[in-house]
């Protein structure tokens, strides 16, 4: 039998023209825990979408075990002995541990029922073997659980399937540290019983406790394949950024923190962020660094009214303000460009037009009617200054380009009128001109004395874009940086 449980070889995928991996030989030896590293965009998900049958590869071989095998789909995949625990969980909170174990299969029947006294006693046989049997019980709900314990009732119903190869996406994003001590148990637990575990995630300390060994891709390439004792953090982190981790310089002079902040906030305290202090100064571009699971864009919803706060105050202009709603956060000056501008930000069989006005509609009534003469103007003096490329104010959303799309939602954001721009993730999923494009309609927002709040999966960008930055870490901001630092310096902050 071969020492790898995993050998994918020469691995080619491109999505519409573009090529997105690039001849990737990617191998994990048979009871091993092996983390999969690189900045977002890098081309991890790509590659364990491929391998776990979600994508089906243009080119190369996979071998389980030194066997070739073909299958494209994640059905296929699981025959293989292939099994993947998402970042989201996709369990039903009603149903007990044993009921979601056996969500999918339902292998022990009587007749036409499912014999639930088997699949109680098998899901305790699961939840014994990885440990945890005394800790959560077979008939508990998954409501009643914590994130963590629910994080382990994915594993276990993974496990359900008999995997050679679990794939574990982001486990810790959302875990407190005792919940990853108790994860890393569950993890040594499996390496013991042979199970090859590929490890993703952002939190790179987590990798030199719990991995074996590492492989690093880079704009869809293969960079290297080490064991993690030969290496270190700083290491990695360099070998990550690629050499280019110089801050860019966007030619733009920094906004004095002086006067009346434009938006501060004092002691924030949400279910899911803790003791938050922050200001923004007129004119002023503020980053804020954090993994995922940081509490990033907690904090951003909070600010535009999804997320309830409990404690502390929001001001603006010296005011203290109540933000219990995103309309409440509009009248006040205040809209984000959410991360998931498809979901979050658009409606996407509707117009560009009415998407531009969507938030401001009340505003441009006249009477119960809404004025389509001043709609137009809106919408055409923001297809022309953010330079949309689009059929006109009429064509429907989904139509347009991802990076155009975005300007949307922008475009949306500006009709409001606001002062505060709160940008989640502004330039994630679209190509580097409309990116350049995108920062600069920022830029000359915060020129007019207007504030932002920015966050990116690049770091790069926030070293090089923002005046200051806020370090954040597990739902606290932890530092604050006025001075220039490197994309490498936040990625060491952040961990």
């Amino acid at each position: 039998m071969s020492e790898y449980s995993i050998n994918a070889s020469a691995i080619n995928i491109s999505f519409d023209g573009v090529h997105i991996l690039h001849d990737v030989d990617f191998k994990v030896k048979a009871g091993e825990v092996h983390a999969l590293v690189g900045t977002n965009g890098a081309g991890k998900s790509t590659l364990v979408k491929i391998i776990n049958g979600v994508y089906k590869k243009d080119s190369g071989t996979i071998s389980i075990f030194g066997k070739d095998l073909e299958y494209n789909t994640p059905e296929e995949a699981l025959k293989a002995g292939i099994a993947m625990v998402f970042q989201d969980l996709s369990l039903i909170p009603s149903l007990t541990v044993a009921q979601n174990i056996f969500l999918q299969t339902h292998p022990y029947r009587k007749g036409l029922l499912i014999d639930d006294r088997k699949a109680g006693e098998n899901a305790k046989e699961l939840l014994s073997m990885i440990g945890v049997d005394t800790e959560i019980s077979i008939n508990d709900k998954v409501e009643d659980l914590s994130v963590g314990k629910q994080q382990i009732i994915e594993i276990a119903k993974a496990l359900s399937h008999n995997p050679k190869v679990l794939i574990l996406d982001e486990p810790t994003a959302s875990l407190s540290s005792a919940e990853i001590e108790s994860l890393f148990t569950v993890i040594e637990t499996l390496k013991k019983k042979g199970i090859s575990i590929i490890y993703i995630t952002h939190y790179l300390q987590d990798i030199f406790k719990i991995c074996d060994s590492l492989t690093l891709i880079r704009d869809g390439k293969i960079i290297f394949r080490e064991d993690t004792i030969d290496i270190n953090l700083k290491y990695l982190v360099d070998a990550m950024a690629g050499g280019e981790s110089e801050s860019i310089s966007w030619n733009r002079k920094k906004a004095m923190r002086s006067g009346t902040p434009l938006l501060e906030l004092k002691d924030l305290n949400t279910e899911k962020i803790k003791n938050i202090d922050l200001k923004i100064y007129p004119g002023e571009i503020v980053g804020i660094a954090g993994l995922l699971g940081s509490g990033r864009s907690e904090l951003l919803e909070t600010l535009f009214g999804i997320e309830k706060l409990r404690t502390g105050k929001i001001l603006v202009n010296g005011k203290a303000v109540d933000i219990s709603s995103s309309s409440k956060a509009i009248d006040e000056g205040i809209t984000l460009v959410p991360e998931n501008r498809r979901e979050q930000g658009l409606v996407l069989d509707f117009a560009v037009e009415d998407n531009i006005v969507m938030s401001i509609i009340n505003r441009l009534k006249k009477f119960i009617v809404v004025d389509r003469e001043k709609t137009g103007k809106i919408a055409n003096h923001y297809i022309q200054s953010l330079n949309v490329k689009t059929q006109g104010p009429g064509q429907v959303v989904r139509y347009l380009s991802g990076g155009n799309q975005q300007k949307i939602v922008v475009a949306k954001c500006l009709a409001s009128d606001s002062k505060i721009l709160l940008l989640d993730d502004p330039t994630f999923g679209v190509d580097i001109h409309a990116k350049h494009e995108i920062m600069k309609i920022i830029m000359d927002y915060a020129s007019k004395g207007n504030g932002v709040l920015f966050i990116s999966s690049e770091f790069k960008e926030i070293a090089g874009f923002c005046d200051s930055i806020y370090i954040m870490k597990k739902g606290r901001l932890t530092e604050f940086l006025s001075e220039d630092v490197s994309e490498d310096d936040l990625l060491l902050k952040v961990q």
